[in-house]
């Protein structure tokens, strides 16, 4: 008994050390997602160029699936649930953020995308009727969009040669956040749940279908994907393996070991990190009115996701960036 009681906390103690392992190359790996993105959309249509992502790593997760033995027939409730989580989180949600980053520099991106938290916060209030509402949550809401808005009202900060329009940039961005936030609500309230691989594979994959949809109504250029350098195509290979399968999984690890507060912290180390990479690759430069709305959504965030101010906020699939 003493035997099984020590090799028990052997291997609690593995999993948390390989689980903080883990949370770092989320915060790596998925901070520097952004600048993967802008490599991607200088050259190839954004909507067709996260379709090929996802539909990439979403096969490849289907086909290790199919070729593990892991693969358990659907139902067709399982069916419409993946495919609605992954419609709401890459067909929308990553469109988006790849659409607007062609007026967005990545690290200011990043910032608005830590609205996430924040977002989850009030739906979790709506859902519970007001009774996750406290003092911090409320506060922290409120100050993170003052952060918004100093950024949104920044001058010369969203906008770089051969940009598009950045307000509506701005709208799309924090459109993308509330629909991560309603794709994770959904993920998390489903009854019967698939093998996390496979459900990752048929969420990814639907979401690409949806994005090859997107690309076809608003008629876009698919000469541009055969034109594109080496480098626009080095980015989609970056954003699959490393941002989408190899991040998602570091995360889900994360999500079963780590207390909720804890892997929350990667909602405010991604932008540091893409505002690092983006000025080491791109030059992208900051005002100071954009670093201080960028520190009250990383402060708004802390002060939500701490311990005993509210419900969790471990951003589930959102993957993604």
């Amino acid at each position: 008994m003493t035997g099984f009681a020590l090799n028990h906390a052997s291997s609690t103690s593995r999993d948390r050390t390989l689980a903080f392992i883990a949370l770092g190359v989320v915060y790596i790996v998925w901070g520097s997602t952004y600048v993967g993105i802008r490599l991607v959309v200088a050259h190839m249509p954004p909507f067709v160029a996260a379709a090929i992502r996802f539909l990439l790593a979403g096969g490849a997760l289907l086909l290790f699936t199919a070729v593990s033995g892991r693969w358990t027939r659907p139902t067709r409730e399982q069916w419409r649930n993946a495919a609605i989580v992954g419609i709401l989180l890459m067909g929308i949600g990553n469109g988006l953020i790849m659409w607007a980053q062609k007026s967005i520099p990545s690290g200011i991106t990043a910032l608005l995308v830590a609205t996430f938290p924040l977002w989850l916060t009030l739906a979790e209030a709506l859902l519970s009727r007001g009774a996750s509402l406290r003092l911090p949550v409320v506060s922290g809401v409120a100050v993170g969009l003052l952060g918004v808005f100093l950024i949104a009202s920044a001058k010369g900060d969203v906008s770089f040669a051969g940009a598009g329009t950045p307000i509506l940039a701005l709208v799309a961005v924090q459109t993308a956040s509330i629909c991560w936030t309603i794709g994770y609500i959904k993920a998390k309230s489903l009854k019967e749940r698939l093998p996390l691989v496979m459900a990752s594979g048929l969420e990814m994959t639907s979401g690409g279908l949806f994005l090859l949809l997107q690309s076809v109504v608003y008629r876009e250029e698919w000469g541009r994907v055969a034109r594109a350098p080496w480098t626009a195509w080095g980015g989609i290979l970056f954003l699959a393996v490393f941002g989408s399968i190899i991040g998602f999984t570091a995360f889900a690890f994360t999500r079963h070991t780590l207390p909720s507060h804890v892997v929350g912290t990667y909602a405010y180390v991604n932008p540091l990190v893409a505002v690092i990479f983006g000025r080491l690759f791109f030059s992208e430069s900051i005002s100071r009115q954009t670093v201080f709305g960028g520190a009250l959504i990383l402060a708004a965030v802390f002060v939500t996701t701490i311990p005993g101010s509210s419900p969790p906020a471990e951003a589930c699939q959102a993957e993604d960036q």
